[in-house]
Parts: C-alpha cells; sequence; structure tokens
C-alpha cells in the first residue's frame, strides 16, 4: 500500500511522529529505534507499513528497511499484533533480537516489556529458520540494504502464499545463483523457479 513517506517532521516522541506531506499531516506509530535515528525538524523519509482493522487504519513508521522487515517477520508470528511487534523494537535492537532468536536465546527476548516466556519462545520457534536462512545466504560483510532485500524477497513470497520453508529455501537458491542481487524483482522472479 505505502512503501515509504517523505516530508517534513512536524513532531516527534518516543511513540509517535508526525509528517506533513502537501499539506496533510501524517501520524505514525514508531520504535524507540526510529525514534533515536530521525531528526527534530527537516524533511525525511520513512519506511511504512499499514495496518488496516474494522475500527482503524494504522500507519507504522521506521528509519531502516531492516526495523521494517523485522516488524512485519514478528507480525508473521501467531498471536503478535502491530502493538506488540512494534513494542518489541522499542525495546531492543534489530541486531539483538536477530541474535536472539539465531542462539535461541529466550530469556533476553522476555527481557524486552510485554514479552512473556510463551511469546519469546514461539518468536524464535517460528522465526529461527527465517533468520538462518537469511543469514546463511549472506557473506559477512553483506551491507544492510542486501540483509534488507533478502529479507523483503522473503516476505513477498510468503505474501504471495508460499510457506516460510519454501520461500526461505527459494530465496537462498536465487541469491546463490544471483550470487549479488541488487533488485528486488529480478531476485523474486528467480526466487519462484525454485518454488516446490
Amino acid at each position: 500500500m505505502l512503501d515509504y513517506i517523505r516530508g517534513q517532521v512536524i513532531t516527534k516522541s518516543p511513540a509517535h511522529l508526525v509528517l506533513e506531506v502537501s499539506g496533510i499531516g501524517y501520524r505514525l506509530h514508531i520504535p524507540l529505534s526510529t525514534f533515536e535515528k530521525i531528526p527534530d525538524q527537516g524533511e525525511i523519509a520513512i519506511f511504512t507499513h499499514v495496518s488496516v482493522r474494522e475500527d482503524q487504519i494504522k500507519i507504522f513508521g521506521f528509519a531502516t528497511g531492516e526495523e521494517r522487515n523485522l516488524f512485519q517477520l514478528l507480525l508473521s508470528v501467531n498471536g503478535i499484533g502491530p502493538n506488540t511487534a512494534i513494542t518489541i523494537l522499542s525495546g531492543s535492537t534489530v541486531d539483538i533480537i536477530r541474535n536472539s532468536i539465531l542462539s535461541g536465546d529466550a530469556k533476553a527476548l522476555e527481557r524486552v516489556k510485554g514479552v512473556g516466556k510463551k511469546t519469546a519462545e514461539r518468536i524464535i520457534l517460528e522465526l529461527k529458520g527465517v533468520m538462518k536462512e537469511i543469514t546463511k545466504c549472506l557473506p559477512c560483510d553483506t551491507d544492510i540494504q542486501q540483509r534488507t532485500l533478502i529479507s523483503d524477497a522473503v516476505m513477498a513470497l510468503i505474501s504471495l502464499g508460499y510457506g516460510r520453508p519454501i520461500a526461505e529455501k527459494a530465496v537462498s537458491e536465487a541469491v546463490k545463483k544471483m550470487q549479488t542481487p541488487d533488485d528486488i524483482e529480478a531476485l523474486v522472479r528467480e526466487a519462484l523457479k525454485y518454488k516446490i
């Protein structure tokens, strides 16, 4: 729906950001990590995720594609909604959350306010495979943009209805063939050749 919004910072707080675009003020819900990265004034671009429910529409904003990708991965976990996902991102960093999931460290996730033992274990159970695949197909010096591209491709296949394990495997195979993919459409097209 909306990939990003570019506009003038009107107000910001640890939980919200108001951007003015062509005379319209957009209120975005943001994690603390995003709040710390954006200036108090000036023009910025924010990655977005739109959540639509019967009674409300919320726009969530993120300073980086990695933050948004992790947010969307968290939403794929059974029982985790946008508010919980944003709380998790506010309580830690992308790297710490990713490493906690990869190492199966439920206690590190439990330190985030609102995340109990069962939720932490569910996050690890459902996302560890995704994180391993994303990490496995990246060399250690791969930059953030490349990691974001791979994560986006996995999410794109999931949104097309493919199961997570199939999506992970397909993207991993596509990355091996393309070596240094730099276009999301090309990567997804290549990954679709490997679907089971």
